[in-house]
């Protein structure tokens, strides 16, 4: 069973995402495709919710961009599937999607490469958890 919550509309996305405290992960799929299956299933290996208040995570969600397409225009899907993350509702930079792929990168380690970044934004050196480049370094 899937730890991942399925945003039903622009007013989930609102509430719990750009609204949230801490650190949201959102999967945007297309429903019943393989590579989607595969990045969601990595997500919910990598991520397993006995994890996650470790590492700041307040939810993990995903939609479908033919259930809500105007949501996709507004998060600015170029691909799909696409795995982004925020931090207190503000994007951050780093995502996974075909037109990122490191070339013969598996789905898994492309997952895997996200995951890591999310582990390791707010554990910088120094006790200062907005100063973040020794971890990304680290990823």
């Amino acid at each position: 069973m899937s730890d991942i919550i399925q945003l039903a509309s622009k007013e989930d996305y609102d509430s719990l995402i750009t609204a949230s405290t801490g650190k949201t992960v959102l999967a945007i799929i297309w429903p019943q495709d393989r590579t989607s299956a595969i990045l969601l299933k990595h997500l919910n290996l990598l991520l397993p919710e006995s994890d996650r208040s470790e590492y700041g995570i307040v939810g993990i969600y995903s939609f479908d961009v033919y259930s809500l397409p105007a949501l996709a225009e507004e998060v600015g899907v170029t691909f799909v599937p696409m795995l982004i993350w925020f931090n207190d509702g503000i994007r951050d930079s780093t995502e996974w999607h075909q037109g990122v792929r490191i070339e013969g990168e598996k789905i898994s380690d492309g997952v895997k490469r996200v995951v890591n970044r999310i582990k390791a934004a707010g554990k910088g050196l120094g006790g200062d958890e907005d100063s973040d480049e020794d971890a990304w370094e680290n990823c």
